[in-house]
């Protein structure tokens, strides 16, 4: 494992960890975690990355701006800033590994990956876990005072890992998004949908949206499975591996 610092737009550091296997590869797989996420995944990454480098793929894993060990305030947040991170971390890929590319994308984060479709033509296929499509719908279903936020006010919230601050801005900045022409610049591209039957946070109803709309994506929605994927990491790990290995190698 390589710890690497990315250059951001904002000229602020991106903390990354670059996994590479043994003998060459021909992949590299991005990954974005998501809101309030970071990249070590609550320590899972580090198994993971050594599947994914047993079936020969590269992986990278970084933080968004204002998150984990990034540089940034937090309360910045807003789908166009990460976009603006991803397009740093593909470039970065890019221009020092010369490798194709498979970004993978968890909640916020594959919003994050929808919404960045199309920047770089040597992505190759794109996964989604328990992602959001209907922004709007998706964060008045969680933010219990999002019409404050719409009202102009910046807005503490409190969770389980402490409290953080969000303005106004980050949903300014979702009507700037059209997920539905994002969807249709990853028409041509293989694409894995994975999500919970009863995700508590994201509706099931956003990864049915994605298939419907996208001609060549896999679709698995898993019984019994939440928004973390409490207890159903392995299963949704599995179906991630086995459709890397069927689609790619």
């Amino acid at each position: 494992m390589e710890n690497i610092s990315i250059i951001g737009d904002g000229q602020g550091k991106l903390a990354a960890y670059c996994f590479m296997p043994e003998n060459e590869c021909r992949y590299i797989l991005i990954i974005c975690h998501g809101f309030r996420g970071a990249k070590e995944n609550g320590g899972r990454i580090f198994t993971f990355a050594e599947k994914l480098n047993k079936l020969g793929l590269g992986v990278l894993v970084f933080d968004f701006s204002g998150s984990g060990a990034s540089d940034g305030d937090f309360a910045n947040i807003s789908l166009s800033s990460q976009v603006s991170d991803l397009r740093q971390v593909i470039d970065y890929v890019d221009s020092n590994y010369n490798r194709q590319l498979i970004l993978l994308g968890r909640s916020f984060g594959g919003s994050t990956v929808l919404a960045a479709a199309g920047y770089n033509e040597k992505v190759a296929g794109y996964i989604f876990w328990s992602t959001p499509v209907k922004l709007y719908e998706t964060f008045t279903g969680i933010v219990e005072e999002f019409a404050r936020l719409e009202a102009g006010e910046e807005l503490e919230i409190k969770d389980e890992a402490g409290s953080f601050w969000l303005k106004p801005s980050f949903i300014e900045d979702l009507a700037h998004h059209d997920m539905e022409n994002y969807l249709q610049k990853i028409e041509t591209c293989p694409a894995l949908v994975i999500h919970g039957a009863t995700d508590e946070v994201v509706d099931p109803a956003n990864a049915l949206y994605i298939y419907e709309n996208t001609p060549h994506t896999e679709l698995h929605i898993i019984s019994g499975a939440d928004h973390r994927f409490t207890q159903y990491i392995k299963e949704r790990e599995d179906l991630t591996l086995n459709w890397l290995q069927r689609t790619f190698l």
